[in-house]
């Protein structure tokens, strides 16, 4: 799974919506590293040359470590036109 890191992109004094550039209608939710550290997962920098936060998340992702990362992700941009879709489903930055 692919994810951003903050601390990349607070010290490139960048806005995290930054990521969701070419994905209009997109939201984006954020779990820090210990979160997902904490349900076996590691986390690598995985760079891209349009995006040096992007990172990736490896480790099993089954049904009740989904519904985990869906219940502690915090918004960080909510879905566009006040959508309500419930919690996130899916980090896409990880930050600390």
């Amino acid at each position: 799974m692919s994810v951003y890191r903050e601390d990349v992109i607070r010290r490139q004094r960048g806005r995290p919506d930054r990521v969701l550039k070419g994905h209009p209608g997109y939201a984006l939710a954020a779990l820090t590293a210990g979160q997902v550290r904490s349900r076996n997962q590691t986390v690598f920098p995985a760079p891209l040359p349009e995006e040096e936060s992007r990172a990736k998340l490896c480790g099993p992702k089954p049904k009740a470590t989904r519904r985990w990362f869906a219940r502690q992700a915090e918004w960080v941009v909510p879905p566009p036109g006040g959508q309500s879709l419930g919690p996130p489903v899916s980090p896409v930055r990880v930050a600390g």
